[in-house]
């Protein structure tokens, strides 16, 4: 294509990021886009799918049962433009979908069955479907679209037709297989080409698991679903990470100048407030604060987006902002699990069975410890003990792209649609009766917390929190059911159940008279001092570092969790996540003070009369 016409021209300007990113060579282009024009499907004569026999007891579980094979006489020349070849795509889906298509498509659970070699067995239609919801991690690919929104943007999975998915792993394989989104057609391929000659006879390989190089153990972890081996030897516990860890892939934040003389904030006319979020703008309305068009007069600055450059903050000693430097050490979940396990160190509470504090969920980064986490999962199954978790990307909130699954399979795939965590999944939330379904559903709560200061260290909660309910009865069935396994049901099309803590309060205790929630409310606070606590106990880049023009602002989420200590069944707190920048619509709908009270407190040092409870 080195003299465009008008069509390989657009081809390439719309196409040519993905291309190079994939490393389709250039010179396969051209036909390229002609194959993809007549809709050229030529595999077959070139290469053979081929189904392999073994005598009984002779093969092993990760054994192939199919092999493809070059038919073409003079072989596959690696520098032949002619040689790349379309791949169809049998299923595509997201995967909260895979369920109902399974049960909604004609044919295709029927084709799946078929294609991932499960034996037609006296099973059921829905025992079918259990099964290829299980297998088809080994055959499953991804790939993401370009979307303004993170939910344009999350994870699409697919399942390439017979030929492509009985193509067979090699480490070191002579072919790659890579998606391929065309635009003009809305729709992903496969794209077969070969990475060096092969002859007549010789059978095509690819490798499943594309990644930069790694240790030995770690490509055994990201190669089990197909080649199962046994990790428990591996030590499960894990160990605060090294400093430089702090600073790798993390914000170009410049720090506060501790040299700064920091001056109080203007008491002779009302403070001016530059806020980016609308909520603040619309209801701000205590007279003593002023919202402007302006951040150079501003006196506040409420910013959505992350600050970066806290070092300008001195050349404006009396401006506060609503943000800390190094505060995603606790708003990104794989940083907020390294700094809550400092808590172990700092309370007297009980740790768990990996020396984290018991408020916090068993969280192992799949980056960095996916073997540690392969090995504590095969423990667990070994000793028969439950092996839920749910997997979550460092940086989403609102249950996006948010997986829950006991199939190990799956969750050594899920780390190749971006960074993850594996979290243990409550599997014995403390539950809530709702009347209008006559049915005991999970919920969860969200706290506003403030932190005013870190040195000395001080903590304000907003007492009144937001109650979030599942819309199913909760059982340990279909865990992809999203209404009955999570409680963020404002941002989809799903009923939103809505209730004022107060009002929650009351049946709480009806429900739960013997544990009333003053016990789990203490609890919480505690908990979340805790937090601070181990966030703030290093300097940078371990710790949020102290500058009096800073504020900081969160969302708690809380869950309960039946814990059995001393013989009694007792509830007990589980930090979930911490939020930057919450989303307070509901709670500006709730309680129209809401901001007056917030910023009442953050920068006013008020703290009586606001609804807040003092942490210190």
């Amino acid at each position: 294509m080195d003299e465009y016409n008008g069509l390989e021209k657009t081809f390439v300007e719309h196409h040519k990021v993905q291309l190079e990113s994939s490393g389709v060579p250039r010179y396969f282009w051209p036909t390229l886009l002609r194959k993809l024009q007549g809709q050229v499907y030529d595999a077959g004569e070139y290469f053979q799918l081929c189904q392999l026999t073994y005598a009984d007891g002779e093969n092993d579980q990760s054994d192939p049962l199919w092999q493809v094979i070059i038919t073409k006489p003079e072989g596959i020349m690696a520098t032949d433009p002619e040689n790349i070849f379309l791949i169809d795509h049998a299923w595509t889906y997201r995967a909260n979908e895979a369920r109902q298509y399974l049960k909604d498509i004609p044919g295709l659970l029927e084709r799946m069955v078929a294609l991932m070699d499960i034996p037609r067995e006296d099973n059921d239609r829905e025992q079918f479907i259990e099964k290829v919801l299980q297998e088809m991690w080994k055959f499953n690919g991804t790939y993401s679209l370009v979307g303004k929104t993170a939910e344009e943007r999350l994870p699409v999975w697919y399942i390439m037709d017979e030929f492509g998915s009985r193509i067979q792993h090699c480490g070191e394989p002579n072919f790659r297989v890579i998606p391929f989104f065309y635009t003009p057609h809305q729709c992903c391929y496969s794209l077969l080409f070969p990475i060096q000659d092969a002859e007549e006879g010789e059978e095509v390989t690819r490798n499943y698991v594309e990644t930069p190089p790694v240790d030995s153990l770690t490509r055994d972890a990201q190669m089990l679903p197909w080649f199962p081996v046994d990790l428990t030897h591996v030590d499960p516990r894990q160990t605060e990470p090294p400093e430089d860890f702090y600073q790798s892939g993390r914000m170009n934040e410049s720090l506060p100048d501790n040299d700064t003389e920091v001056a109080d904030l203007p008491a002779d006319y009302p403070l001016r407030v530059y806020a980016e979020y609308e909520y603040v703008r619309d209801y701000l309305t205590d007279e003593r604060f002023v919202v402007v068009d302006s951040r150079e007069e501003a006196d506040i600055l409420w910013f959505i987006a992350h600050f970066k450059d806290f070092r300008s903050l001195r050349d404006k000693p009396s401006c506060r902002i609503n943000q800390y430097a190094c505060e995603h050490l606790i708003t990104v979940k794989d940083l907020l699990a390294v700094v809550c396990r400092r808590s172990a160190d700092l309370s007297k509470e009980e740790e768990n069975e990996l020396n984290g504090p018991s408020w916090l969920p068993l969280t192992y980064c799949l980056k960095r410890e996916l073997v540690k986490f392969a090995s504590l999962f095969q423990r667990r199954e070994k000793a028969g003990e439950d092996n839920c978790w749910i997997i979550k990307p460092w940086n989403l909130a609102r249950g996006l792209d948010h997986t829950i699954t006991n199939n190990l399979n799956h969750i050594m795939r899920l780390p190749s649609t971006g960074p993850k965590i594996a979290q243990k999944y409550i599997s014995r939330p403390v539950l809530f009766y709702r009347e209008d379904i006559d049915a005991e559903v999970k919920f969860d709560l969200r706290y506003i917390v403030m932190l005013l200061s870190v040195k000395p260290l001080k903590v304000a909660v907003y007492k009144r929190f937001w109650i979030r309910f599942a819309n199913k009865a909760f059982d340990l069935t279909e865990l992809d059911n999203s209404e009955k396994h999570f409680t963020v049901n404002n941002y989809n099309d799903s009923f939103l159940l809505q209730m004022y803590c107060h009002e929650f309060i009351d049946k709480f205790n009806s429900q739960y008279a013997e544990q009333p929630w003053e016990i789990s409310e203490k609890q919480i606070y505690s908990m979340i001092l805790q937090v601070f606590k181990a966030a703030t106990m290093y300097d940078h880049p371990r710790g949020i570092p102290h500058n009096p023009q800073c504020k900081g602002f969160y969302g708690f989420d809380v869950m309960l969790e039946w814990t059995n200590k001393e013989g009694k069944e007792v509830m007990c707190p589980q930090l979930l996540e911490i939020n930057f920048n919450s989303d307070c619509k509901r709670a500006c709908e709730y309680y129209p003070e809401f901001f007056n009270d917030i910023f009442s407190v953050m920068f006013l040092d008020e703290t009586e009369g606001h609804n807040v409870v003092v942490l210190s």
